[in-house]
């Protein structure tokens, strides 16, 4: 029930969404729960002073332990109340949901902002005191889903139609989710083996905690010449330096780092293969250590999935998702093979042709050859456009536009306001030279309706890199929103309203750019994409937190994330965003007419990467003996892209830094899955006026305010008038 929630990553990088769990840590005090209101008000609360991420009680490393240890205590007066009520029945069945939402919401308040500051933290000691949290709050959390007295609480309300038929539809769905979620924790086994399960979950939560703290590290290598100059040729000597401590003062050699801003760089425009390969091999063998963290994670999951009555650890995950079965999700990724397997001959081929015409040479085309190529095609194919925005695009994208891009959408979709709002000393997990820079720090931003000011939420952005952060794209819940089901005096229901904090890593600003943060195409389509999910979570109005936001299942949460990234490709959207940094001036209309354009040259190419990659994570995770005879993870990893007509290294191991193997584990076909519906939704409400208010209002009502209180297939009705 308590399960943890993770990130959500961006699917075109080796990682990248936080789907938090819970609540400001202030001391949850159960009070009498008032009967649900249909009719509630959402207040603002008077400003006080804030820790970090605007949460009280959070000022310095060691109060991660107190909070940890307080939330545990209340959450156990809470689970007394429970128990009490199952010999006396002086809860009601609504006041015992709330109850049990209470307990996740109370947990959930630590373990999340826990999660979030040992992700981006500049400073060892935060990020260590949140891991020990994050560590204990997990254990418990696994106590919590083995804890008979919470289970046998919902039977009575589940088992009874009548007591179901007197429940709101969401708190019907709260019920029978509550109770899927404990079955699916071990709690239909008996003590002995639901304690073991309990030990495996703890294994598992370790393993995942060591994989993803792993990724965080990145490897630094000297490239020596005639290479060196070839990486000056391809990004200024000034920036390496500024960005990169060299360790050799004489010219003979360049030291480099793995950090995704330098090697990706290097990969699409360096016209030198060696050093591209060099780029290539060292970015893809940069965390060995996981390969065994791997190994033990899939052996865990799997132990634990069967001693719970799954044949694998992909059935036991899958068994509440839209997919339902790993049958399912393999026939879904052979379809979408099936489908643009001849486009993706016929792209390969192209750059194959490319290669051979430009470098003189009948060498076959190598993985690290592709993003290279696939840009210089892209640009003589549309006039010095390539698919980053690169080219002739160059300089008409910042950050700044960006963020006005946001605010002008969600004001002319929904009427809502996104301002800036000045942080407080204790908000910040940043380190810079000069705190008040607004470029490359932490900025933060309020969400009001247009109307009456109501108040609907709070997104941080925390855009750039820094030592020590974690370094993809993703959007962390701090907290969720929930209806607080405390007295009032003036008869009103109080809102939590939710925090979230937008993390990514694009393009510093520099003394060169005039401290102006210059961003390609491509950086800004991962900012939106991340855009979308803090959406799902500061627009959804659910009564229980455990239903808020992007608490949706798993193959259905990417829609919101998908739909974003339509704007970023939309004409008048990117008149909005594209300002020239030193001129700005519009971006000319052929530069955005070839950019989209662009959009699907080669699109087959990554929807066959993809495909692999979801059908190496649910192969893994599922039975172990239809696969481990092909050796190891790295063997089976090579295996599939030979299978299946894809370019491999040999002596790469890129799935040891393909963090979803811990957060979405037998999910990752779900990026897939909810692009077809986020592309329907398009295509029917936005693609012939994409800032219709109509159509955006629609998106709030009948999408995104459910969170995960309505099943995704009656949304998606809702919306289009018919079934997805």
């Amino acid at each position: 029930m308590f399960s943890r929630l993770n990130k959500r990553f961006l699917p075109n990088v080796p990682l990248s969404l936080h789907r938090g769990i819970k609540k400001s840590p202030v001391h949850f005090q159960h009070q009498v729960i008032q009967s649900f209101s249909t009719n509630k008000t959402t207040t603002r609360t008077p400003l006080q002073e804030v820790g970090l991420f605007s949460l009280p009680n959070l000022y310095k490393p060691q109060d991660f332990l107190s909070l940890a240890n307080v939330a545990m205590s209340d959450c156990n007066t809470l689970r007394e109340t429970i128990r009490n009520s199952l010999e006396t029945s002086a809860l009601s069945p609504r006041e015992t949901l709330h109850v049990l939402d209470g307990i996740s919401n109370t947990i959930c308040s630590v373990i999340d902002a826990s999660e979030l500051c040992r992700s981006v933290h500049s400073s060892p000691q935060w990020r260590q005191a949140a891991s020990t949290a994050f560590q204990m709050l997990s254990e418990y959390i696994a106590e919590l889903n083995a804890d008979v007295s919470l289970y046998e609480s919902l039977v009575p309300i589940t088992s009874n139609p009548t007591v179901m038929l007197s429940l709101s539809e969401e708190e019907r769905r709260m019920a029978f989710m509550l109770q899927k979620e404990f079955e699916c924790n071990a709690i239909h086994l008996s003590d002995q083996e639901r304690a073991e399960v309990q030990q495996l979950n703890g294994f598992v939560v370790q393993l995942e905690s060591m994989f993803t703290e792993n990724l965080v590290h990145h490897k630094s290598f000297d490239v020596q010449q005639p290479l060196a100059d070839d990486v000056y040729r391809t990004i200024p000597q000034h920036v390496i330096q500024q960005n990169i401590p060299q360790s050799n003062s004489r010219n003979d050699s360049v030291t480099l780092t793995t950090e995704p801003h330098i090697a990706n760089s290097l990969l699409k425009y360096s016209s030198s293969a060696n050093l591209r390969k060099e780029v290539y091999m060292e970015a893809n063998t940069l965390c060995p250590q996981n390969l065994e963290v791997l190994d033990a994670l899939i052996k865990q999951r799997h132990e634990m999935a069967v001693k719970m009555g799954y044949p694998s650890y992909a059935h036991y995950f899958l068994s509440d998702k839209m997919a339902s079965t790993p049958e399912n999700v393999m026939n879904f990724l052979s379809d979408v093979k099936h489908a643009s397997k001849d486009r993706y001959n016929r792209d390969l081929e192209m750059l194959s042709t490319v290669k051979s015409q430009l470098e003189h040479t009948n060498e076959p085309i190598q993985p690290w050859d592709l993003t290279y190529y696939t840009g210089i095609t892209k640009n003589h194919l549309f006039e010095g456009q390539d698919d980053a925005g690169e080219g002739s695009l160059s300089g008409y994208f910042t950050v700044e536009q960006s963020i006005e891009g946001m605010k002008e959408l969600v004001k002319r979709l929904f009427g809502i306001v996104m301002q800036e709002s000045p942080l407080g000393a204790n908000e910040r997990w940043d380190v810079e030279e000069n705190p008040n820079s607004a470029s490359n720090g932490i900025r933060k931003f309020e969400f009001f309706e247009e109307v009456d000011g109501d108040g609907l939420g709070v997104m941080y952005l925390d855009l750039h890199p820094r030592p020590g952060k974690y370094t993809h794209a993703a959007h962390f819940t701090v907290r969720c929103g929930c209806e607080l089901r405390e007295s009032s005096s003036n008869g009103q229901t109080n809102y939590q309203l939710p925090i979230v904090a937008l993390v990514c890593n694009v393009s510093p600003s520099s003394s060169n750019t005039g401290e102006i943060s210059i961003l390609s195409h491509s950086e800004v389509e991962t900012v939106f994409h991340e855009f979308g999910h803090a959406l799902h979570s500061l627009l959804s109005r659910t009564s229980f937190q455990h239903l808020s936001g992007t608490r949706t299942a798993m193959d259905f949460v990417e829609t919101p994330s998908h739909l974003m990234e339509f704007y970023v490709w939309n004409e008048e959207f990117l008149n909005i965003i594209g300002r020239h940094v030193q001129t700005g001036a519009r971006i000319p209309a052929k530069n955005i007419e070839n950019l989209v354009r662009s959009r699907n040259t080669f699109k087959a190419m990554e929807i066959q990467s993809q495909c692999v990659y979801a059908m190496f994570d649910q192969t893994i995770f599922g039975q172990p003996e239809k696969w481990q005879s092909a050796g190891s993870t790295t063997d089976l990893f090579e295996k599939l892209h030979c299978e299946n007509d894809l370019l491999f290294a040999r002596g790469t191991h890129w799935h040891s830094k393909f963090g979803h193997l811990v957060s979405y584990g037998a999910g990752y076909y779900s990026y897939l899955y909810a692009s077809l519906f986020s592309a329907d939704i398009w295509k029917e409400s936005f693609s012939h006026d994409a800032f219709s208010r109509s159509a955006g209002e629609k998106y709030w009502k009948e999408i995104l305010i459910h969170g995960g209180s309505k099943d995704p297939n009656q949304m998606l009705k809702s919306m289009l008038g018919r079934g997805p």
